[in-house]
């Protein structure tokens, strides 16, 4: 009872405000959020190089990393898979088809083969590059289509296997319209004049993204992971409905936060929250010996400084509200982007849940 009555006059003092010793004296600012992991699931390096962009990334705020380019089983896998393993829970390696196989009249099967052997070795998963559909020919010279039946065996061993998909289907739309000032991604064509598809014998943007509906809808029990927001960032609202009618299609944003970032706030926000379990984040980060690629090639050779840049104004389009923002990848269109704010949980997801998950990957313990 004596604590209880000297206590009572001193909570009175405190509610009737700050002595005036107190009052010189600032309160201290709260601790700041502890940082979310993030992963970089789409990125494109070598084995040799992988301390190279791990450093990178860690000084841009980002802990592991998923290499894209791995290699088909041999040599290159081999070093890619090993390499990993001196960096334990940041760097998770996907496969690739082997070329060759194309020319014999069973390359389905034995790409699938291939597939097993890489899981078998440790790939997580396998990145089919836009090729298919676009230049990949048969063994009879006949652009090879994404739905071709003949591939239906390395999507089924994608499925046995566990191991996603990571599906490169066609490019922007204005990839496919002539390339003059006029085109919105001039500048990007301009340096690279070989990704126009204007007036070539290939298939429309939409027919691909049928094809590959054909594809998602035969192997339900495969996950596909289409990466550059889907492959179809120019329609928020059309990658929602493809996403609804098919739950094993996963979305990256790789090099596409331009493109959705100039579509309404209210849109993307509605989207990610209601895929917050199916979307990852990616930058399309190229860190090889020909050097560094930050989303798309640019005028000039990027430097370690243009990177702290790139990852920051992802953080800020992701993070904030802020309006009239310069977007990650410029060339890619010179416009301005408006910040998304995501809830903090649905970041958490966002930025490493989901691919920790879908890849079943231990956590590094590196936040």
């Amino acid at each position: 009872m004596k604590h209880a009555l000297v206590l009572l006059p001193l909570l009175a003092c405190r509610a009737a405000g700050p002595s005036a010793a107190d009052a010189g004296r600032a309160a201290p600012p709260p601790a700041p959020p502890a940082l979310l992991e993030r992963i970089d699931v789409h990125v494109h390096t070598q084995a040799p190089l992988y301390g190279l962009a791990l450093k990178i990334l860690e000084e841009s705020g980002v802990a592991s990393m998923v290499n894209l380019s791995g290699g088909p089983p041999g040599p290159t896998l081999v070093q890619s898979l090993e390499a990993a393993v001196r960096f334990p829970g940041r760097v998770a390696v996907c496969t690739n088809l082997e070329g060759r196989h194309i020319r014999a009249e069973d390359f389905g099967a034995r790409m699938a083969a291939d597939v097993g052997m890489a899981v078998r070795m440790g790939a997580a998963c396998l990145k089919i590059p836009k090729g298919l559909g676009l230049g990949i020919t048969d063994p009879a010279g006949r652009l090879l289509a994404i739905d071709d039946q003949r591939l239906a065996p390395v999507w089924e061993m994608a499925g046995k296997t566990g191991t996603p998909v990571f599906i490169h289907v066609g490019d922007p739309a204005a990839f496919w319209q002539p390339v003059t000032p006029a085109n919105e991604r001039y500048d990007e064509l301009r340096l690279n004049p070989d990704w126009s598809y204007a007036g070539a014998d290939v298939p429309s943007r939409a027919r691909l993204l049928e094809q590959s509906e054909h594809v998602l809808a035969a192997h339900r029990g495969t996950v596909f992971v289409g990466v550059h927001f889907g492959n179809d960032p120019e329609s928020v609202a059309a990658t929602a409905e493809r996403m609804r009618r098919h739950p094993n299609l996963w979305i990256d944003t790789a090099a596409r936060v331009g493109e959705i970032g100039r579509q309404p706030r209210e849109l993307l926000q509605a989207f990610f929250t209601e895929f917050q379990d199916r979307v990852m984040f990616g930058t399309d980060l190229g860190v090889t010996e020909g050097g560094l690629m930050l989303g798309a090639p640019g005028e000039r050779e990027p430097q370690w400084s243009d990177a702290l840049v790139f990852f920051r104004a992802h953080w800020r389009f992701f993070e904030t509200l802020d309006r009239n923002l310069e977007h990650p990848t410029p060339i890619q269109g010179r416009w301005k982007v408006q910040g998304i704010g995501l809830p903090r949980e649905v970041q958490a997801k966002f930025y490493a849940g989901n691919a920790r998950r879908l890849l079943r990957w231990p956590d590094s313990g590196k936040h």
